[in-house]
């Protein structure tokens, strides 16, 4: 019984230290290696934890996808997204610093290009279709669900599923955004 005892006490005591030893560091920088093999966007993160379960970070996105660029060429689309900026507040719903689930409010500022058919009229006074290009912003507002673990006390893995709604610009911009990823990061 001395025995079973002392090696809880000992793994408890392993596993509070390294959990002391990961709330120590208070910042970091993740890749999304998810969203850069399926779509060849380039999605990186920088987080703050704050105390208290919270933190705070921003997503920077980038995409210059040639099968979203053909689709938005061929008319299967009528937006094609470029980039976004993603500040967001995160609440860890585990106790462990190591292994837990989290919930992500976020704000979106994004953009891209919109094509509309649109009609003209010539010197004849003759009516023609042609296709017009423009750009597009739009602020969006959504939530995220995830989990995050961590190896070494630096290695940082993190899967993550969300969405939102563009607010402003919506005759051009797309109706929802995503936040789906796979990511990998150091905490430092």
């Amino acid at each position: 019984m001395k025995k079973v005892l002392i090696v809880a006490l000992l793994i408890s005591g392993i596993i509070n230290a390294q959990e002391s030893g990961i709330s120590s560091k208070k910042n970091e920088f993740r890749v999304d290696v998810f969203e850069a093999i399926m779509s060849k966007k380039i999605s990186v993160s920088y987080e703050r934890f704050l105390g208290n379960n919270f933190s705070t970070g921003i997503n920077i996105g980038y995409t210059n996808s040639d099968k979203v660029k053909q689709d938005f060429e061929e008319g299967y689309i009528n937006n094609m997204p470029k980039y976004e900026f993603n500040p967001y507040v995160r609440y860890a719903l585990s106790k462990s610093a190591s292994r837990y689930y989290f919930a992500e409010f976020f704000a979106s500022y994004n953009g891209g290009d919109f094509k509309e058919i649109i009609r003209l009229i010539d010197e004849n006074n003759n009516g023609y279709y042609a296709t017009k290009v423009s750009n597009y912003t739009d602020i969006a507002l959504g939530a995220c669900v995830g989990y995050k673990m961590y190896f070494s006390e630096s290695i940082a893995m993190e899967v993550l599923v969300g969405y939102g709604y563009n607010l402003t610009n919506t005759e051009k911009s797309p109706d929802k955004i995503s936040r789906v990823g796979i990511n990998f990061g150091y905490r430092f």
